[in-house]
């Protein structure tokens, strides 16, 4: 996605200069600010899971650290208390026979949350998770359900609930609209950054604050749908269903939400049919085989441009992978297949994400001509 700048928008403007500083700092880690950004507009949730070290806190905190408002932030472990995740309970509610927690400083109060580890929670704190996140409510113990602030909730974790750990688990995962498998460093160039840049930590030069958040949802939420875009959404789903997959109706409902801010942070006029690319992260339930479906179904129907980029810098990084540079025949055989899928690139409907791969591989053969050089 590439996130443009308006005149007419400063808000958007905060969020496009957050989405480059942080995808600058960051490796590869571009679809998943996309994913963060996106769901701070639509007021959703948030959930990567991804081997340690894979920059997961970094990119949440980085978030949490831009946003203005009241934030929680906390590592769950099987030992963590209620008591540390929702407020302690009140003594002096006690003296007077009453069950009430103080949730001063704790998640009932937060704007912003960030769970870390959410899957190793315990029963009794996720059971009062899933309330707070689907309907923003809270009991303190007296009863009365009580709305929260809460507008977004990030969460992380190492691995995917395995299928024996019953619903309580496929409940809370389910709470969270927007998910994502983060995977390691695949490019040579990536490789290369992260290697020998000392510092990834991102330097943001602006904040936002919950009003200004509020502005960019509203208007988010102001975007018509475009009747291709429909039709392509009805045609996803319907293929989706072929092949197994079938979101619930809550999850279809909010989707169309999600598609409206990520159209709204591209600075598109209307939701058009490839900015459903944002709904590959929501339209399945197990995470299993489903996201690939998912993400096949919805770039033959929605974004085929999408997937031929993505086809040709998988066949850029599988032939940098096995090139020779100190081989000149080698050298020139991989130089010469760089300019063959640029020249494909080229003949692709122009868009962002056309016209950053074509630079990423006139890069990679610079890069791999003065490398040839240099080993004569």
């Amino acid at each position: 996605m590439r996130l443009l700048r308006s005149d007419t928008d400063p808000v958007r403007d905060k969020f496009a200069a957050a989405r480059q500083e942080l995808s600058s700092a960051l490796i590869e880690r571009e679809d998943e600010i996309d994913l963060v950004l996106t769901a701070l507009v639509a007021n959703e949730h948030v959930l990567l899971v991804g081997p340690p070290g894979s920059a997961k806190s970094l990119l949440l905190d980085s978030v949490l650290s831009w946003t203005g408002g009241s934030k929680f932030s906390i590592l769950l472990t099987k030992f963590t208390t209620v008591e540390e995740v929702m407020g302690p309970v009140s003594l002096a509610a006690l003296k007077e026979d009453k069950y009430l927690r103080v949730t001063a400083g704790k998640l009932p109060e937060a704007e912003f949350a960030y769970l870390d580890e959410v899957f190793k929670a315990s029963s009794a704190i996720l059971n009062t998770l899933l309330r707070m996140l689907n309907e923003r409510a809270y009991d303190a113990g007296d009863g009365v359900a009580r709305t929260v602030p809460l507008k977004l909730c990030l969460a992380a974790s190492n691995e995917w609930a395995a299928p024996d750990t019953g619903k309580e688990l496929a409940a809370i995962a389910d709470r969270f609209l927007l998910r994502k498998t983060v995977a390691p460093i695949r490019s040579q160039a990536g490789r290369q950054k992260l290697l020998w840049t000392r510092d990834h930590a991102p330097r943001l030069s602006t904040t936002i604050t919950p009003a200004e958040v509020g502005q960019a949802r509203l208007r988010a939420l102001t975007l018509p749908w475009a009747d291709d875009a429909k039709d392509a959404l009805e045609t996803v789903l319907k293929e989706l269903a072929k092949e197994g997959v079938q979101p619930g109706d809550r999850r279809q409902f909010k989707t169309v939400g999600v598609v409206q801010a990520f159209a709204y942070l591209t600075g598109a006029d209307e939701v058009r049919p490839e900015h459903l690319e944002v709904a590959q992260h929501c339209l399945w339930d197990d995470p299993g085989e489903q996201p690939q479906a998912a993400a096949r179904v919805i770039a033959r129907v929605a974004n085929p441009t999408g997937m031929r980029v993505t086809q040709l810098l998988l066949e850029v990084e599988q032939m940098l992978a096995a090139a020779d540079v100190r081989d000149l025949a080698d050298a020139a055989k991989a130089a010469a297949k760089l300019a063959e899928i640029d020249r494909q690139l080229a003949a692709l409907k122009g868009n962002g994400r056309v016209d950053k791969a074509r630079g990423y591989v006139k890069e990679q053969l610079k890069k791999l001509k003065l490398a040839s050089i240099e080993a004569v």
